[in-house]
């Protein structure tokens, strides 16, 4: 200090005596003033990086005390919670204890009647159960035949497991005595019980319909059954007085009460009655009206159980020649085509009715390509099958009871009727509504070749129809009052194309001797010719040339005229020649004709009426006889009339959208 204050008066004398001292004495002076500073910045330096130093160790050692208490923290969370160190098994975790040493317990406990004081919790569970197994059993009071004792759940190791957990690891004070009983245990109780009662609970079954003889035309009826309910109040009372006396290894008897069924086999016979019916009018096509009789066979006495599913194409089978089945008019990628089975669809959109007006709502349906005639477009519903998939017609029963179908073809007449208990009040009826509403044309135009006529003409043969939407609505009615109107579906149909006759081959093939060329559209409904009342069997002669007559049945007495056309179809003479009369007896039609011996375009792949084939076109089949179905150069192909094309295998658009 003594040396500073020296330093620090020369440098006071040098600048008071400024003048005495010269340069000389400045520059001492000034040398000894910045000595002084860095000595004093130096340790002031070396004082900030001690504290620095110092605050450094004091945060490392903190951060380094917290850690430390958050991993004990952790893993004292993690014991209390049965989880230990990584490896390590889960029974070794279940052993460890955060409130006592893991190989004793310092407390005096009782658990049932074993004292497991000084015991680690494996010891005192392995102690347990080495005195007290589990195997309780359940026995019905009436057990039927096949029906063994149950062994309950094993609910004393569950509760024992509650009682170490509250001992060993709830961090309390344990209590000095416990017992296995069933304390805490309803859930899992009621649980049980309930499974029980899913295995022993039986309803009862009241008399049903069971089977239906086709020989006798009669229905039998299978007797009822009594039900069954387990007490399942009591067996739970009963599992726990068990546990709570310690007897594991008993049995609890069962009690059941019998419930009866409401109704004997007697007393079902009187209910079951017609409770959904529809009728459909078939064409006079023989070989359509054979698949329909074969496909109502099919269905008729069918029995379907309470919850069970009725599948059409199941039911039918595929319909195939080898099973029956005659090719006749059907739908396949939007065009008439001969299909085995063609026709069968009058069946399936019967049923579809008769079950709707039975109370019961079909699972699938599906529209025609083209709108159906024996029904109203919107409630057809249209089946193909190759055995392996295709369209449907489904549906449930929904009802309390067995359910029959009875289904019929007799005098070109398609019923099919629900039989069941009525699920609808009295005075309450369901049925379909359809409305149009929308028409589109989408079906085009069809040329066929006809050499007969000269190059340039064209005739109308069928005028085609229009495509159309459909929306269909069940409407429920109460004593006739309607009381609802809902929405049910929509349907969309393609429209027929336009049939077109003309010559485009430039040569004309004039007819050969007597001849005459009669086009006919057939415009009847199937309704309209199922009201026929020709004469059955009566045929006309029909000359195609020289020595080549082919019989065509007709609904009455040949006349010179020929039928009017339906509206916008023509009636072309290819010459002036008159027919030959019609013989006076009747004759049988023939399975086929011989080619004639002109030349003329094939005739058609499907059995449209009206159709060119050759030279002449049937009139419309009789009322109650079907046409030859010939087919080849100048011979007559017999069809299904144009209102009724029959349904069969289409492509169809899904149920509801049609």
């Amino acid at each position: 200090m003594a040396d500073n204050s020296n330093r620090r008066n020369t440098g006071s004398g040098s600048r008071n005596s400024r003048g005495r001292a010269g340069s000389t004495g400045s520059q001492r002076s000034s040398g000894s003033g910045s000595s002084y500073q860095t000595s004093a910045y130096m340790r002031r330096k070396k004082r900030r990086d001690r504290e620095r130093r110092n605050r450094f160790l004091v945060g490392t050692t903190a951060v380094l005390l917290v850690a430390i208490l958050a991993v004990f923290a952790v893993r004292s969370v993690l014991r209390n919670h049965g989880i230990g160190d990584p490896g390590t098994s889960a029974a070794a975790v279940q052993e460890e204890t955060t409130t006592v040493p893991s190989t004793e317990l310092k407390t005096a406990v009782t658990i049932n009647d074993i004292d497991i004081t000084g015991m680690s919790r494996a010891e005192a569970k392995a102690a347990i159960l080495a005195k007290y197994r589990w195997n309780l059993k359940a026995q019905l009071e009436n057990p039927d035949e096949g029906e063994e004792p149950v062994i309950l759940s094993d609910l004393l190791n569950l509760r024992l497991e509650r009682i170490l957990s509250e001992i060993y690891d709830s961090g309390r004070s344990p209590k000095t005595s416990y017992q296995l009983d069933a304390e805490g245990l309803d859930g899992e109780i009621g649980a049980e019980v309930a499974e029980l009662a899913k295995k022993w609970d039986r309803k009862p079954v009241n008399g049903a319909v069971s089977g239906f003889d086709k020989e006798t035309n009669t229905f039998s009826y299978s007797d009822s059954k009594d039900g069954r309910s387990i007490n399942q109040e009591k067996l739970a009372a009963d599992i726990r007085t068990a546990m709570k006396e310690a007897d594991y290894d008993g049995t609890v008897t069962v009690s059941a009460e019998i419930v009866k069924p409401e109704l004997s086999a007697a007393e079902a016979k009187e209910k079951y009655k017609v409770i959904g019916t529809y009728t459909t009018k078939a064409t006079a096509n023989a070989d359509r009206n054979n698949n329909l009789k074969l496909a109502c066979a099919a269905v008729d006495g069918k029995i379907l159980q309470v919850g069970e599913e009725f599948s059409f194409n199941l039911t039918t089978g595929n319909r195939t020649e080898a099973r029956g089945y005659k090719p006749a008019g059907a739908y396949q990628n939007g065009m008439v085509v001969q299909e085995p089975g063609g026709g069968v669809c009058q069946v399936s959109s019967t049923l579809y009715n008769a079950v709707i007006r039975a109370g019961i709502t079909p699972t699938e349906r599906h529209a025609h390509t083209f709108e159906p005639s024996y029904v109203t477009p919107g409630e057809d519903a249209t089946v193909s099958y190759d055995g392996y998939a295709g369209p449907d017609m489904k549906f449930v029963n929904t009802t309390n009871s067995a359910i029959a179908i009875r289904a019929s073809f007799y005098d070109r007449t398609v019923t099919v009727s629900i039989i069941g208990i009525p699920v609808l009040d009295e005075g309450v009826t369901i049925s379909l509504k359809s409305s149009k509403t929308e028409e589109f044309d989408n079906g085009g135009v069809e040329y066929v070749e006809d050499q007969t006529l000269q190059p340039g003409v064209e005739n109308v043969v069928s005028g085609g129809s229009m495509g159309s939407r459909w929306v269909t609505n069940i409407v429920t009615k109460k004593d006739g009052e309607v009381i609802s109107d809902v929405f049910f579906h929509n349907s969309t149909y393609k429209g027929h194309s336009k049939t077109i006759a003309r010559n485009t081959s430039g040569v004309v093939i004039p007819a050969a001797g007597s001849e005459v060329l009669t086009i006919v559209e057939n415009t009847e409904t199937a309704a309209e010719q199922a009201g026929d009342t020709g004469t059955e069997g009566t045929v006309q002669a029909i000359h195609i040339g020289p020595g080549e007559t082919i019989m065509a049945p007709v609904t009455q007495a040949p006349a010179t005229a020929s039928p009017a056309p339906g509206p916008g179809h023509a009636i072309t003479e290819a010459s002036t020649t008159a027919a030959s009369p019609a013989p006076t007896a009747a004759a049988p039609a023939p399975a086929a004709a011989e080619p004639a011996p002109t030349a003329a375009a094939p005739a058609p792949a499907h059995n449209e009426p009206g159709t060119t084939a050759g030279n002449v076109v049937t009139p419309a089949p009789s009322a109650t006889e079907a046409a030859p179905a010939v087919s080849g150069p100048g011979a007559v192909v017999s069809e299904t009339p144009a209102a009724a094309p029959g349904g069969g295998s289409e492509t169809v658009a899904p149920f509801p959208g049609g």
